[in-house]
């Protein structure tokens, strides 16, 4: 007999991939167009992005795998799975773009944070504590990492809000064959 694995795993690696080539797109398509602070509506592109993989690969993971039932922690888990895959495509693709694709993007986002700061009319001392306090937390390491964490952070979150939705439970009335909602 044939061992099978996890289909979780193996599903929410599948989503995880599609999840993290996507959002590395948006972000080589932005930083192409010589963007190197965002606009708004491409921090909602990449949430939509990530609620959007996160409810698709749930729900087919739901239907086609589990016979359409899974139980909140389970679609919860899920969803937290395939981010955490696609935050280390995510990561890594950070790490890359930082020290080789473009060595001087730091200096760049610091200047960009030192233009805000001067902007608000803080003074100079202010300003190069601040940007001196950025510099220490932006190396590719930690950039790195926080890219990792912040993504898991946000699949968890949108991960317990989808869950809500796509969680359906089998009938304990039946032969297990009807779906509750």
């Amino acid at each position: 007999m044939e061992k099978q694995g996890n289909p979780m795993l193996k599903h929410s690696m599948n989503y995880g991939l599609i999840m993290g080539v996507a959002l590395v797109i948006l972000s080589l398509i932005t930083y192409l167009a010589g963007i190197l602070k965002p606009p708004f509506w491409v921090s909602i592109l990449n949430y939509a992005i990530i609620v959007g993989i996160i409810v698709w690969g749930t729900k087919k993971y739901r239907d086609e795998v589990l016979e359409g039932a899974i139980t909140y922690g389970n679609a919860l888990g899920f969803g937290v799975l395939i981010t955490l895959f696609a935050g280390v495509i995510v990561a890594v693709f950070t790490y890359i773009q930082i020290t080789l694709i473009d060595p001087d993007f730091v200096s760049k986002m610091l200047a960009i944070a030192e233009e805000e700061l001067v902007k608000r009319g803080m003074p100079d001392e202010q300003i190069d504590m601040a940007v001196e306090m950025q510099k220490k937390f932006m190396t590719p390491l930690i950039m790195t990492i926080s890219s990792l964490f912040g993504m898991v952070l946000w699949g968890f979150i949108f991960s317990l809000i989808t869950s809500i939705f796509l969680k359906k439970e089998k009938s304990p009335f039946t032969g297990g064959s009807e779906v509750i909602e």
